[in-house]
């Protein structure tokens, strides 16, 4: 069966049809197929130059590196190791928090955007014509579309174990009859070649770009005043080894003092156990990669290449007490009401805390869609990035609200200048009866600046006042229950603009869900949290293949 199409300054092209795509095109469980088959190439045509220029650039450098000499490299791997250990975000303050991919070209590739095209390579002098961009992006995205890790491997397995996924990305099967041609198959080696260019030159996120670009200007995506921002970790696929930070040292639990200032009190009590015994420090460690050499010399320890991280950006990520996780992290901003990733980076330390990556994300969210800027006013985030200070730099940089629960930290709970039959007021602000029972926030006087709390009702809908023991001591009133008030200056950490314990804050922040089940898309529906690469670079090609999928898909709806 014959079916017709016209391409931009084409004439008809004949395609064959086979049998199969007639039940693939019917199959609602096969999403790549129609997603393949459709799509539009066009935006992509940049990328696709971009592409080919640095593929011709790798290939004068490998050729260039096979006959270069380096000089020998005295550094040890000791040497190395400390470097690499000062280097990283969380031990020097002037590294940026967020992986910073290869810049995006803006000046013109030597090759015209508009001369390549499916099928269609820039013409070279010499050598065999490259595998086609758009076929071999495509089965990276097919891959990931399909639930699997869009890796080389797994995009090779795809293509050589289905004739009718191959042949949909738009490669033909090899024929031994027929000999070899440009557009069968590629091997593996070609598909890691592809990868690697694609992420090296940030093309990936390039072409995620454009993408997410293309689904806000064609309003597939709607533009919401609130975003949520949250972060994700995938465990590293590498070793984890502990380095003792040279010319540090903490105390034991026999000696809390050794950081904090000395007092006169601590100097007299020094004094008195003088000659009793010394108090013992330990050196303090951190968890690092190993220090390689990404070579296969004979000599590594003296020869030229450099020493370098075997797994940039890996670190110790704690998600809460005595559960830890070696692990690369990801900063994931989307719009709450709809389970659209909008933007998705590596930070360059995963043992950063998850706070510090909300301000520099922002830059690049507004620096790569700009048209967001004035429009987004409201920022949904977790309790880690409960911070007064951070919450200034969203008002004064942007004029976006930063809403988060509150985090009690090493807060202690206010026992003190209680009012009547209030036992304590909990690290968060909730005050709590003698009885034991927390009290219901109500509202806010602010006239007198105070907050109001009142005693909840039981099961069948009555205060609990009403068979408390201890009503005696703490409300004399025949109806209704005890309510109190503590004033603002008591419990600074609720804004009484709009207090985290009210129901309005409670029901905002039932939004925030959204980021959760969109790190679940990531990690199982397109692909697998399971990393097969190391170093950031490998990582943050993983995430933006991830969302080029992802918008591709929302494209095709």
């Amino acid at each position: 069966m014959l079916a017709t199409s016209r391409y931009d300054n084409q004439g008809v092209l004949f395609h064959i049809i086979e049998s199969d795509d007639f039940h693939l095109e019917q199959c609602d469980r096969v999403a790549w197929f129609s997603l393949l088959r459709d799509l539009d190439w066009r935006p992509l045509q940049p990328v696709a130059a971009k592409y080919y220029e640095a593929l011709y650039q790798f290939n004068i450098e490998q050729a260039l590196q096979r006959s270069r000499i380096l000089a020998a490299n005295a550094e040890t791997e000791s040497e190395a190791t400390e470097r690499l250990l000062f280097e990283r975000a969380t031990l020097d303050e002037e590294v940026a928090v967020l992986h910073e991919p290869a810049a995006l070209e803006t000046e013109c590739s030597p090759i015209d955007p508009l001369t390549v095209r499916p099928g269609a390579m820039p013409p070279r002098m010499a050598g065999r014509a490259p595998k086609c961009f758009f076929a071999m992006l495509k089965a990276f995205v097919g891959v990931a579309v399909s639930g699997v890790a869009p890796e080389p491997e797994n995009a090779h397995a795809k293509l050589i174990d289905n004739p009718a996924f191959a042949r949909t990305c738009g490669f033909t099967l090899p024929d031994p009859a027929i000999g070899y041609r440009q557009s069968d198959v590629p091997s593996l080696r070609k598909l890691e070649q592809f990868d690697q260019i694609m992420a090296d030159t940030g093309l990936w996120g390039e072409a995620s770009l454009a993408q997410v670009r293309e689904n806000i200007s064609n309003e597939r995506i709607t533009i919401e005043p609130t975003i949520v921002h949250d972060t994700t970790h995938y465990p590293a696929y590498s070793e984890m080894r502990s380095v003792e930070i040279p010319g540090q040292t903490s105390a034991t639990d026999e000696d809390s003092q050794v950081d904090s200032a000395p007092t006169p009190a601590s100097t007299e009590a020094k004094a008195k156990t003088k000659g009793k015994g010394k108090k013992k420090r330990k050196s303090r460690k951190k968890s690092h990669p190993k220090t390689i050499k990404n070579c296969r010399c004979a000599d590594r320890d003296s020869c030229g290449h450099p020493w370098i991280n075997g797994d940039e950006g890996a670190g110790t990520v704690v998600k809460s007490t005595g559960e830890k996780y070696w692990a690369h992290k990801a900063s994931t901003i989307s719009f709450a009401g709809q389970e659209v990733l909008l933007d998705v980076v590596a930070m360059s330390d995963a043992a950063t805390h998850d706070s510090r990556s909300l301000t520099e994300q922002l830059d690049r969210l507004f620096e790569r869609l700009p048209e967001l800027q004035g429009k987004i006013t409201r920022v949904l985030d977790d309790g880690a990035a409960d911070d007064l200070g951070l919450k200034k730099t969203l008002r004064e940089t942007w004029n976006i609200e930063l809403f988060t629960p509150i985090n009690p930290r090493s807060r202690k709970p206010l026992t003190t200048d209680l009012p009547k039959g209030v036992d304590h007021v909990t690290r968060t602000g909730v005050p709590t009866r003698i009885a034991g029972y927390p009290m219901d926030f109500i509202g806010c006087r602010h006239g007198d600046e105070r907050f109001i709390f009142r005693a909840p009702d039981d099961e069948s809908g009555q205060p609990v006042c009403v068979g408390c023991e201890q009503r005696e001591g703490c409300y004399r009133g025949q109806t209704g229950a005890r309510q109190v008030t503590i004033p603002f200056e008591r419990l600074p950490w609720i804004d009484p603009k709009f207090p985290q314990h009210s129901k309005r804050f409670a029901k905002t922040m039932a939004r925030r869900t959204v980021i959760e089940r969109l790190h679940k898309l990531m990690k199982y529906d397109y692909g697998d949290e399971r990393l097969s690469k190391r170093g950031n670079h490998s990582f943050q090609a993983r995430l933006d293949k991830t969302l080029l999928a992802m918008h591709l898909v929302i494209a095709r709806r």
